[in-house]
Protein backbone atom coordinates (compact mmCIF):
# COMPACT_ATOMS: atom_id res chain seq x y z
CA UNK A 1 0.00 0.00 0.00
CA UNK A 2 1.44 3.33 -0.91
CA UNK A 3 1.94 5.68 1.70
CA UNK A 4 1.63 9.35 0.71
CA UNK A 5 2.52 12.23 3.22
CA UNK A 6 -0.03 15.35 3.17
CA UNK A 7 1.08 18.08 5.51
CA UNK A 8 -1.91 20.29 6.78
CA UNK A 9 -2.07 24.08 8.03
CA UNK A 10 -5.97 23.40 8.31
CA UNK A 11 -6.31 26.36 5.23
CA UNK A 12 -7.97 25.80 1.88
CA UNK A 13 -4.91 25.41 0.26
CA UNK A 14 -3.72 22.52 2.22
CA UNK A 15 -7.38 21.15 1.51
CA UNK A 16 -7.28 21.73 -1.96
CA UNK A 17 -3.44 19.85 -2.10
CA UNK A 18 -5.27 17.01 0.38
CA UNK A 19 -9.12 16.74 -2.15
CA UNK A 20 -6.32 16.33 -5.39
CA UNK A 21 -4.26 13.53 -3.75
CA UNK A 22 -7.58 11.89 -2.85
CA UNK A 23 -8.81 12.43 -6.24
CA UNK A 24 -5.47 10.79 -8.04
CA UNK A 25 -4.92 7.81 -5.75
CA UNK A 26 -8.74 7.24 -6.01
CA UNK A 27 -8.49 3.78 -7.33
CA UNK A 28 -5.29 2.54 -5.50
CA UNK A 29 -5.27 1.83 -2.22
CA UNK A 30 -3.08 4.31 -0.14
CA UNK A 31 -2.60 5.23 3.27
CA UNK A 32 -2.49 8.87 3.79
CA UNK A 33 -0.02 10.29 6.83
CA UNK A 34 -2.17 13.30 7.81
CA UNK A 35 0.38 15.57 9.32
CA UNK A 36 0.65 19.42 10.82
CA UNK A 37 4.28 21.08 11.98
CA UNK A 38 4.33 23.38 14.84
CA UNK A 39 7.80 25.48 15.52
CA UNK A 40 8.33 25.23 19.23
CA UNK A 41 7.85 28.53 21.31
CA UNK A 42 11.82 28.76 21.76
CA UNK A 43 12.75 27.98 17.94
CA UNK A 44 12.61 31.82 16.63
CA UNK A 45 10.81 31.89 13.15
CA UNK A 46 13.90 33.42 11.26
CA UNK A 47 15.52 29.60 11.09
CA UNK A 48 12.98 28.97 8.89
CA UNK A 49 10.65 31.14 6.63
CA UNK A 50 7.23 31.68 8.60
CA UNK A 51 4.70 30.39 5.79
CA UNK A 52 1.68 28.40 5.55
CA UNK A 53 2.67 25.21 6.92
CA UNK A 54 3.86 26.00 10.23
CA UNK A 55 1.82 28.10 12.48
CA UNK A 56 4.38 29.72 14.99
CA UNK A 57 1.53 29.95 17.83
CA UNK A 58 1.10 27.78 21.09
CA UNK A 59 -1.45 25.80 20.65
CA UNK A 60 -2.41 23.13 22.82
CA UNK A 61 -1.68 19.27 22.00
CA UNK A 62 -5.39 17.99 22.14
CA UNK A 63 -6.95 20.98 20.11
CA UNK A 64 -4.70 20.11 17.00
CA UNK A 65 -5.49 16.43 17.22
CA UNK A 66 -9.14 17.79 17.01
CA UNK A 67 -8.46 19.98 14.22
CA UNK A 68 -6.56 16.99 12.19
CA UNK A 69 -9.23 14.20 12.85
CA UNK A 70 -12.02 17.06 11.76
CA UNK A 71 -9.92 17.09 8.63
CA UNK A 72 -9.79 13.39 8.15
CA UNK A 73 -13.48 13.22 9.19
CA UNK A 74 -13.54 15.60 6.23
CA UNK A 75 -11.59 13.10 3.77
CA UNK A 76 -13.94 10.57 4.75
CA UNK A 77 -17.04 12.65 3.96
CA UNK A 78 -15.73 13.81 0.45
CA UNK A 79 -14.38 10.63 -1.08
CA UNK A 80 -14.73 7.28 -1.68
CA UNK A 81 -11.68 5.62 0.92
CA UNK A 82 -13.07 2.10 1.84
CA UNK A 83 -9.57 1.13 0.52
CA UNK A 84 -7.67 3.65 2.34
CA UNK A 85 -6.23 4.49 5.67
CA UNK A 86 -5.74 8.10 7.36
CA UNK A 87 -3.20 8.53 9.93
CA UNK A 88 -2.71 11.83 11.71
CA UNK A 89 0.20 13.34 13.43
CA UNK A 90 2.04 16.29 14.74
CA UNK A 91 5.33 17.35 15.91
CA UNK A 92 6.88 20.36 17.67
CA UNK A 93 9.67 21.06 15.73
CA UNK A 94 11.36 23.17 12.63
CA UNK A 95 9.41 22.40 9.55
CA UNK A 96 12.29 20.49 8.03
CA UNK A 97 13.36 18.80 11.04
CA UNK A 98 9.51 17.88 11.20
CA UNK A 99 9.27 16.45 7.28
CA UNK A 100 11.94 14.33 7.18
CA UNK A 101 11.05 13.05 10.93
CA UNK A 102 7.94 11.78 9.75
CA UNK A 103 8.50 10.94 6.13
CA UNK A 104 11.11 8.42 7.66
CA UNK A 105 8.94 7.08 10.56
CA UNK A 106 6.75 6.17 8.28
CA UNK A 107 8.46 5.26 5.54
CA UNK A 108 6.11 7.48 2.93
CA UNK A 109 6.84 7.10 -1.16
CA UNK A 110 5.14 10.27 -1.70
CA UNK A 111 4.60 13.83 -0.35
CA UNK A 112 1.48 15.88 -1.72
CA UNK A 113 1.46 19.46 -0.53
CA UNK A 114 -0.47 23.21 -2.39
CA UNK A 115 2.31 25.66 -2.80
CA UNK A 116 1.25 28.62 -1.93
CA UNK A 117 3.10 30.53 1.06
CA UNK A 118 2.42 33.53 3.18
CA UNK A 119 5.55 35.37 1.99
CA UNK A 120 5.24 39.07 0.74
CA UNK A 121 8.30 38.58 -1.14
CA UNK A 122 7.40 39.60 -5.26
CA UNK A 123 6.49 37.20 -7.65
CA UNK A 124 7.23 34.84 -5.63
CA UNK A 125 6.19 31.49 -7.42
CA UNK A 126 6.94 28.80 -4.41
CA UNK A 127 5.69 28.51 -1.00
CA UNK A 128 8.29 28.75 1.65
CA UNK A 129 8.25 25.44 2.74
CA UNK A 130 6.98 23.80 -0.81
CA UNK A 131 10.41 24.85 -1.65
CA UNK A 132 12.51 24.31 1.04
CA UNK A 133 10.38 20.35 0.83
CA UNK A 134 11.74 19.98 -2.64
CA UNK A 135 14.96 20.88 -2.31
CA UNK A 136 16.05 19.83 0.70
CA UNK A 137 14.03 16.32 1.58
CA UNK A 138 14.90 13.66 -0.90
CA UNK A 139 11.20 11.89 -1.79
CA UNK A 140 8.87 12.51 -5.11
CA UNK A 141 6.98 15.61 -4.54
CA UNK A 142 3.28 16.67 -6.08
CA UNK A 143 3.13 20.16 -5.40
CA UNK A 144 -0.37 21.19 -6.57
CA UNK A 145 -1.34 25.19 -6.88
CA UNK A 146 -3.98 26.61 -5.09
CA UNK A 147 -6.31 27.51 -8.16
CA UNK A 148 -5.87 23.72 -9.30
CA UNK A 149 -9.16 21.36 -9.66
CA UNK A 150 -8.30 17.53 -10.22
CA UNK A 151 -8.95 15.98 -13.57
CA UNK A 152 -8.07 12.94 -15.48
CA UNK A 153 -3.90 14.04 -15.83
CA UNK A 154 -4.31 12.22 -19.99
CA UNK A 155 -1.12 14.29 -20.85
CA UNK A 156 2.10 14.18 -18.70
CA UNK A 157 4.58 15.88 -19.69
CA UNK A 158 8.33 15.12 -18.79
CA UNK A 159 10.73 18.08 -19.41
CA UNK A 160 14.27 17.84 -19.86
CA UNK A 161 17.23 18.82 -21.30
CA UNK A 162 19.15 15.14 -21.82
CA UNK A 163 22.11 16.43 -19.71
CA UNK A 164 21.97 13.63 -17.22
CA UNK A 165 21.50 10.00 -17.26
CA UNK A 166 18.28 9.52 -14.97
CA UNK A 167 18.48 6.65 -12.69
CA UNK A 168 16.36 3.54 -13.60
CA UNK A 169 14.39 4.56 -9.56
CA UNK A 170 13.49 8.13 -11.15
CA UNK A 171 12.58 6.52 -14.28
CA UNK A 172 10.22 3.83 -12.82
CA UNK A 173 8.37 6.06 -10.30
CA UNK A 174 7.93 8.29 -13.28
CA UNK A 175 6.09 5.50 -15.43
CA UNK A 176 4.35 4.32 -12.22
CA UNK A 177 2.77 7.87 -11.73
CA UNK A 178 1.95 7.71 -15.60
CA UNK A 179 0.39 4.34 -14.71
CA UNK A 180 -2.25 5.36 -12.45
CA UNK A 181 -4.59 6.58 -14.91
CA UNK A 182 -2.85 5.30 -18.07
CA UNK A 183 -1.71 8.78 -18.51
CA UNK A 184 0.56 9.87 -22.15
CA UNK A 185 4.00 10.50 -20.93
CA UNK A 186 5.49 13.11 -23.30
CA UNK A 187 9.03 14.25 -23.24
CA UNK A 188 9.78 17.29 -23.79
CA UNK A 189 13.03 19.80 -24.79
CA UNK A 190 13.01 23.07 -25.33
CA UNK A 191 15.88 24.44 -27.35
CA UNK A 192 17.29 27.56 -29.53
CA UNK A 193 16.94 26.54 -32.78
CA UNK A 194 20.61 26.64 -33.48
CA UNK A 195 21.32 24.15 -30.70
CA UNK A 196 21.92 20.68 -31.87
CA UNK A 197 22.11 17.68 -29.34
CA UNK A 198 25.63 16.87 -28.02
CA UNK A 199 26.90 13.57 -28.32
CA UNK A 200 26.30 13.05 -24.44
CA UNK A 201 22.78 14.36 -24.92
CA UNK A 202 22.17 12.05 -27.67
CA UNK A 203 23.17 9.19 -25.62
CA UNK A 204 20.85 10.21 -22.62
CA UNK A 205 17.94 10.73 -25.60
CA UNK A 206 18.80 7.13 -26.95
CA UNK A 207 18.78 5.37 -23.12
CA UNK A 208 15.52 7.35 -22.28
CA UNK A 209 13.72 6.12 -25.59
CA UNK A 210 15.19 2.47 -24.53
CA UNK A 211 13.74 2.67 -21.22
CA UNK A 212 10.56 4.23 -22.18
CA UNK A 213 10.10 1.60 -25.23
CA UNK A 214 7.46 0.12 -23.49
CA UNK A 215 5.37 3.05 -22.47
CA UNK A 216 3.16 5.50 -24.05
CA UNK A 217 6.11 8.16 -24.02
CA UNK A 218 6.67 10.64 -26.94
CA UNK A 219 9.45 12.59 -27.63
CA UNK A 220 8.74 16.18 -28.61
CA UNK A 221 11.15 19.68 -29.38
CA UNK A 222 10.28 23.17 -28.82
CA UNK A 223 11.87 25.78 -30.62
CA UNK A 224 11.95 28.61 -27.94
CA UNK A 225 15.25 30.36 -26.41
CA UNK A 226 13.26 31.47 -23.66
CA UNK A 227 12.33 27.75 -21.45
CA UNK A 228 9.42 29.67 -19.66
CA UNK A 229 7.91 30.43 -22.91
CA UNK A 230 8.48 27.12 -24.30
CA UNK A 231 7.09 25.01 -21.75
CA UNK A 232 3.76 27.88 -21.61
CA UNK A 233 3.07 26.90 -24.96
CA UNK A 234 3.84 23.17 -24.91
CA UNK A 235 1.16 22.82 -22.13
CA UNK A 236 -1.48 25.19 -23.91
CA UNK A 237 -0.43 23.07 -27.58
CA UNK A 238 -0.96 19.67 -25.97
CA UNK A 239 -2.98 19.80 -23.07
CA UNK A 240 -0.72 19.21 -20.85
CA UNK A 241 -2.24 17.77 -17.11
CA UNK A 242 1.24 17.65 -15.03
CA UNK A 243 4.83 18.66 -15.36
CA UNK A 244 7.45 16.49 -14.30
CA UNK A 245 11.24 17.02 -13.51
CA UNK A 246 14.14 15.58 -12.29
CA UNK A 247 15.39 17.95 -9.04
CA UNK A 248 19.04 16.91 -9.97
CA UNK A 249 18.72 19.13 -13.29
CA UNK A 250 18.95 22.22 -11.47
CA UNK A 251 18.19 24.47 -14.97
CA UNK A 252 14.79 23.21 -15.56
CA UNK A 253 14.32 22.82 -11.76
CA UNK A 254 15.37 26.88 -11.26
CA UNK A 255 13.92 28.08 -14.29
CA UNK A 256 10.30 26.61 -14.00
CA UNK A 257 10.18 27.05 -9.91
CA UNK A 258 11.81 29.69 -8.54
CA UNK A 259 12.19 32.24 -11.49
CA UNK A 260 10.21 35.41 -10.92
CA UNK A 261 9.42 35.37 -14.61
CA UNK A 262 7.53 32.58 -13.90
CA UNK A 263 4.91 34.33 -12.23
CA UNK A 264 3.70 36.09 -15.69
CA UNK A 265 3.31 32.57 -16.99
CA UNK A 266 -0.22 30.64 -16.14
CA UNK A 267 1.15 27.48 -15.98
CA UNK A 268 2.19 27.82 -12.68
CA UNK A 269 -1.17 28.99 -11.57
CA UNK A 270 -3.58 25.40 -12.75
CA UNK A 271 -0.91 22.77 -13.48
CA UNK A 272 0.39 20.57 -11.19
CA UNK A 273 4.44 19.71 -10.81
CA UNK A 274 5.57 16.65 -9.78
CA UNK A 275 9.11 17.10 -8.72
CA UNK A 276 11.50 13.61 -8.56
CA UNK A 277 14.54 12.73 -6.48
CA UNK A 278 17.53 10.41 -6.88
Amino acid sequence: MKKVLVPTDFSENAWNAISYAMAFYKNIPVTYILCHIMIPDGLPPVVETLTSYVTGEAVKADEVIKELDAVKKKMRAHSDLKEHQITVTYLESSFVSGIKKIAKQYDIDFIVMGNKGQSNVKDKVIGGHTSTVITKIKYPVMIIPEAAKFHIPVNIAFATDYDFIYKAKVLNTLLEIANVHESNLKVLRVVNTKLSLTPFQQKNRAYLKDFLQNSSASFHRVNQSDLEKGIQSFIDSMNIDMITMVAKNLNFFQKLLFNPRVAKMSYHLQVPFLVLHE
